[in-house]
């Protein structure tokens, strides 16, 4: 009978290899805090949108807006802008992996578009290594599924809730039926 080998151990020692190998670009690194809020209508509500600037040794090198899913299982980059004169550098991966590192929770890029796709298929393999889990470019077509996940979360405002109460009641046929009569039919029921 073969005897199974776990490589837990191997692999515990390449993620802290490369884990050690992103936290040297990230040294002088700051995420500092502009706008944290939650907002009716953004992507990840009741969760927090974050607007952040990008500092290296106090000089800000870039911003980046990101929110945290309601669920807190996933942090979601909607704009991430690394300033022209700092690009090459490995800020950008630096700033992946300093989030990464502060909320412990897989990363999921929003929008990819034009010369950005080479940064993240490079994150993707790179923080992978060190056991972070990126998902690539979630398309506006995708959105209202993963929205539909923390629905339940989403609180109700009262004058909707007494509305779908009321509707919901034995007595709504009858009062519909009077104030159709009174003021006529309502373009929505």
């Amino acid at each position: 009978m073969a005897k199974l080998i776990s490589f837990e151990p191997l692999r515990d020692f390449f993620q802290r290899r490369q884990a050690a190998r992103l936290d040297a670009p990230a040294i002088g690194l700051q995420l500092v805090t502009l706008r944290s809020e939650a907002l009716r209508g953004n992507f990840v509500f009741p969760g927090l949108d974050v607007t952040a600037a990008i500092e290296l040794h106090g000089q800000r090198v870039g911003t980046i807006d990101y929110g945290v899913s309601p669920l807190n299982d996933r942090l979601y980059i909607s704009e991430f802008e690394i300033h022209p004169a700092h690009q090459g550098q490995g800020l950008g991966l630096a700033t992946l992996w300093c989030l990464s590192r502060q909320y412990g929770l897989p990363l999921a890029s929003m929008h990819e578009v034009g010369l950005s796709t080479g940064f993240w298929a490079k994150a993707e393999q790179r923080l992978g290594r060190a056991g972070v889990h990126l998902q690539r470019d979630i398309r506006s077509g995708d959105q209202p599924a993963i929205q539909a996940t923390w629905a339940h979360l989403v609180p109700e405002p009262e004058h909707e809730r007494l509305i779908r109460e009321l509707m919901a009641s034995p007595e709504w046929p009858a009062i519909k039926a009077r104030m159709d009569a009174e003021y006529g039919p309502c373009r929505q029921d």
